[in-house]
């Protein structure tokens, strides 16, 4: 299953290791993970921030709560996802 993280990119669930609420944690912690995210426009802000299981942080616009939200609810009857596991 994928979760859209917005900007038109998926992670799959399988690839999320935490997810962590920018909004709440201390300012160090923020700080670095920040440092590691592409800048966004000074109109947007990251609120999550997604540490998958290859090592690498995916930013969010996204609340935590949101995307656990479309990590556990089902996609539509039409949509198909195959995944190419090689």
């Amino acid at each position: 299953m994928l979760i859209h993280i917005g900007a038109n990119e998926f992670v799959g669930m399988n690839k999320c290791e935490v997810m962590v609420n920018l909004q709440t944690i201390d300012e160090d912690s923020k700080k670095r993970i920040l440092a590691v995210l592409p800048k966004l426009s000074e109109k947007e802000e990251y609120k999550s921030a997604i540490y998958t299981t290859d090592g690498k942080w995916l930013g969010s616009t996204l609340s935590t709560e949101s995307l656990s939200q479309r990590g556990i609810c089902s996609p539509f009857s039409d949509a198909l996802f195959v995944n190419n596991l090689e």
